[in-house]
């Protein structure tokens, strides 16, 4: 009767040691899976975007691990990284991350600059301000923060004049005189680059010009406020993860990236 005791604890000790020893490898199995999990960032559709390629392929030389998300529209990467679909975007500068958050109760932050370049009036059909018709059409990005820095632009190019002090939170209420009688349109920013074809000019980035054919430089006119520099976004729980700020780290000190970007904008690219 003793030994059947002795064998029964003996087996129940083996089994007990098995299981435990089960639990540890699964444990470490998802300690691993967690750590070689893609470090996922959303992107906005832009020529830009061959840089962060650049990055990511770096990264991957290191053992880190990242995958491009890109999107069609300025809405769904800031969702994306709100609802942990993916960790991180870049395709914003922090003018237009304030104004999503305030309206959408995000608290998204941007953790480091990427690069900067200029806003500026492009047109395939004038080459000069002075040539714009009257009545001209003019295209830009319908979201506020664009709008207002288009009007600012049109201010600077004197083809409008705004109400004093309406600065970055300027609507086209505001606008007191049009110098030049123009016919404005509205759009999402990335089909800026598919209307340069049917309009007279269009308020936008390089990067859009770019995709529409034009030379990046060729704008008509410019204007390059730092504030407006690309970010980094992510949430405030990944702002210290260390896979995003080697990415970041990579990604601004690459010398193959700078190049990119500079044989993408030559001169007009900056960074901050």
């Amino acid at each position: 009767m003793a030994s059947t005791t002795l064998f029964n604890t003996t087996v129940s000790g083996r089994i007990g040691a098995l299981v435990a020893g089960i639990l540890t490898l699964l444990m470490a199995t998802g300690t691993c899976a967690q750590e070689t999990k893609p470090l996922r960032i959303a992107l906005a559709t832009s020529i830009s975007n061959q840089a962060a390629e650049i990055a990511a392929e770096e990264a991957e030389a290191e053992g880190l691990k990242v995958e491009l998300i890109e999107f069609n529209d300025w809405n769904t990467p800031n969702r994306a990284v709100a609802d942990r679909e993916v960790d991180a975007n870049l395709f914003q500068h922090v003018p237009y991350l304030q104004f999503t958050n305030a309206n959408t109760g995000n608290d998204l932050v941007a953790i480091a600059p990427a690069f900067s370049t200029p806003f500026g009036l492009y047109s395939k059909k004038v080459k000069t301000l002075a040539e714009l018709p009257d009545n001209a059409e003019i295209v830009f990005s319908g979201d506020a923060v664009n709008t207002a820095r288009s009007l600012l632009l049109l201010q600077q190019a004197k083809l409008i004049e705004l109400k004093p002090g309406v600065g970055t939170n300027a609507t086209l209420e505001d606008v007191v005189k049009w110098i030049k009688p123009l016919k404005i349109t509205l759009l999402d920013g990335p089909q800026i680059a598919r209307a340069l074809d049917d309009v007279d000019a269009a308020a936008t980035y390089p990067t859009f010009a770019k995709l529409a054919g034009l030379d990046a430089s060729s704008g008509l006119i410019f204007e390059n406020d730092p504030i407006y520099a690309f970010q980094f976004v992510t949430r405030p729980d990944m702002r210290d993860d260390k896979r995003l700020r080697r990415f970041v780290e990579i990604y601004r000190n690459s010398a193959a990236v700078k190049e990119k970007l500079r044989s993408l904008y030559g001169s007009m690219v900056s960074f901050p």
